[in-house]
């Protein structure tokens, strides 16, 4: 017997319980209470407090959920929507739940409610057929605004054919939607282009007899415009007026904006024209729209006249307006009136941070009047006007390409002074062209500075620095900065070999220059021939330990050009001499087979000379070369390399 009791549902068990008793009951007597007592005198207090659920879940179910919402719902259906919504799930009410709540929201005129209680509906339940419920949610007729608000939530999300769908269903069942619906529909089939749908839509509202508005024609002849039929736009306008309707400021711009995007200038100027007789004073709206057009089609005159005009008639322009007539100026390169016209703009304080200050500055860049553009800048930061990152890009590259860097960096300064963060690529712009230009250590400032930044330098920083420091004879600190380029996990390139290379055999330290050859080769597996060859002509004239480093450098995989030929031969002397002289060092030292570097101690024991001419070669200067030879002889990388030098 217990066992079969058991099996009895939980529910079963309650209702044989007395009502007093009974837990589902006492549930919907907790609920209904709370609902009716809550926020009676402000119905829309958002802060009323909610019902705790924790103990009530148990309890509750589909049936004592449409007990609640029966009870509740007409008299306080706010509370009771906001009790459903809040739900946890699996507990989630019905549509009819949600859509007799939706009737009796918008019985009280609460229609923004109403459109959240179909919007949840919809979110809850996004196959279930709302229409038909919608219209059974009450005994009588339902709310005349129901379909139209029906229409809205499934624009909301998105589901505009079954907006559509549901809007011709809802007219032929009678209840159609009402005019601001059909304009959200038709608004929204507009912007997606879906042009046939529009006009089926339309004639779904003539059917049904929807009274349109101006909204809605304003609508229709956008569409038209849109489609690229703005003459069918001005016959439908036309039509209109014959029936009485009388079409105000947005639809003539409406069909200003169509005829402009197309060039029929001639046809927007004769409407702008018929404006005033017919009542429509134009706006701004037209006189930039016309504006533009004039702009557009090369008329800046033109298009400067209807500026002035505007403003005689007391309309005053924006910044768009003021936009689009400096935007025409700098397409024409008429930079000094976009200039006059942007100071006018700031001085009538509109702001000037956007597309206009960018079009003036990258016309003066374009042009070449960078120093003009420098003094308009000046003026506009002190009037307060923030320059775009973009301008500063713009006229730091234009200043760095013309070889301004002292200009550039004063730029920058700005640049940073605005709030702007500087980056890799602009510190490199101005590093390089410093030099370029042979400051160095105004260079090295920007180095320093890009470390108190937390801006790493990379291959094109370093690379700038070496060979500008080697070609102005600070080979040595050009090596530290290499040293500390490859401390960051950079490696060097020929071109940073040969500025070292070149740098030490100008300033005479060949010993340098040869260890630094050898270290590119033992280190970073980099033969530079170019670095090699200028290294052999720094060894002449009068240099015999040439003839015994050509042949020990062939084993490291050099290759001497035409013009280290010549020095070996003798520079100046005659052709018979050379040959002379090139065949008896070929009979003292036979041609090296085919050069390859199998290993760093391979290479550096194929590269020693022999001790006696190595000692005399460092004792003739001063003792440095033998060093570093026995070094790179004992095959050290390049740190000891480096320290040799």
């Amino acid at each position: 017997m217990s066992k079969a009791v058991s099996r009895i549902p939980s529910s079963t068990l309650a209702s044989l319980l007395p009502r007093a008793l009974n837990p589902h009951v006492t549930v919907v007597d907790l609920v209904t209470a709370h609902l009716t007592a809550a926020v009676d005198s402000d119905p829309e207090d958002e802060a009323a407090k909610p019902i705790n659920l924790a103990g009530l879940l148990p309890y509750l179910g589909h049936e004592e959920l449409t007990a609640v919402v029966l009870r509740a719902g007409h008299s306080h259906p706010l509370p009771t929507l906001r009790f459903l919504i809040a739900l946890p799930p699996p507990l989630q009410p019905s549509p009819p739940h949600l859509a007799f709540l939706a009737h009796s929201l918008a019985t009280t005129r609460f229609f923004s409610h109403a459109l959240d209680a179909l919007s949840h509906l919809l979110r809850l339940h996004p196959s279930h057929d709302a229409l038909p419920t919608l219209l059974l949610s009450s005994q009588t007729a339902p709310h005349p605004s129901l379909p139209g608000l029906l229409v809205k939530a499934l624009l909301r999300h998105a589901r505009l054919r079954d907006a559509f769908r549901a809007a011709h269903r809802a007219a032929a069942a009678g209840a159609p939607p009402d005019t601001v619906a059909f304009n959200a529909l038709l608004a929204a089939l507009s912007r997606a282009g879906r042009f046939d749908e529009l006009w089926a839509a339309r004639a779904v509202m003539a059917r049904a007899e929807v009274r349109p508005n101006t909204h809605t024609f304003n609508i229709l002849v956008t569409a038209l415009c849109r489609g690229e039929d703005a003459e069918r736009a001005q016959g439908f306008l036309e039509e209109l007026e014959e029936q009485g309707f009388e079409p105000d400021v947005v639809t003539y711009n409406t069909l200003l904006s169509g005829y402009c995007r197309r060039g029929k200038l001639q046809d927007a100027l004769h409407l702008f024209g018929v404006m005033p007789p017919r009542g429509v004073e134009p706006d701004l709206v037209s006189h930039t729209v016309l504006m533009d057009g004039l702009c557009k089609a090369g008329r800046l005159n033109d298009a400067r006249r209807m500026f002035d005009r505007m403003v005689h008639s007391g309309v005053s322009p924006d910044a768009i307006a003021y936009s689009v007539l400096i935007a025409g100026y700098c397409n024409e390169q008429r930079v000094r009136e976009a200039r006059l016209l942007l100071m006018e703009m700031v001085g009538s304080g509109l702001s000037s941070e956007g597309f206009a200050l960018r079009a003036v500055i990258e016309s003066h860049v374009k042009v070449g009047k960078l120093l003009t553009c420098l003094n308009l800048v000046s003026p506009l930061r002190k009037y307060g006007v923030v320059i775009p990152l973009e301008s500063y890009n713009c006229l730091i590259g234009a200043l760095c390409e013309d070889m301004r860097p002292h200009a550039a960096r004063g730029l920058f300064k700005w640049m940073v002074e605005d709030g702007h963060s500087p980056s890799l690529e602009m510190y490199n712009m101005i590093l390089d062209c410093l030099c370029q230009c042979d400051s160095v250590d105004d260079a090295l400032d920007v180095k320093v500075e890009m470390s108190s930044r937390e801006v790493r330098p990379d291959f094109h920083t370093y690379q700038a620095l070496v060979t500008c420091l080697c070609r102005l004879g600070k080979s040595l600190d050009g090596k530290s900065v290499m040293a500390e380029m490859i401390e960051s996990g950079l490696q060097p390139n020929e071109a940073i070999c040969t500025a070292l290379v070149c740098g030490f055999c100008k300033e005479g330290y060949l010993d340098r220059a040869e260890l630094i050859l050898k270290a590119f080769v033992l280190d970073f597996q980099l033969h530079c021939n170019e670095s090699y060859n200028a290294l052999m002509r720094a060894y002449f004239p009068g240099r015999p330990a040439a003839l015994i480093k050509k042949t020990r450098d062939c084993h490291m995989g050099y290759v001497v050009n035409p013009f280290a030929c010549v020095g070996l031969g003798g520079g100046n002397k005659s052709g018979s001499k050379r040959a002379a002289k090139k065949k008896k060092a070929d009979d003292d030292h036979p041609a090296a087979p085919a050069p390859v570097v199998v290993d760093q101690s391979a290479a550096a024991a194929a590269a020693s000379p022999p001790v006696g001419k190595t000692k005399a070669r460092g004792k003739k200067r001063g003792g440095r070369g033998g060093e570093g030879e026995a070094a790179a002889a004992r095959g050290c990388g390049w740190s000891a390399a480096s320290a040799a030098v």
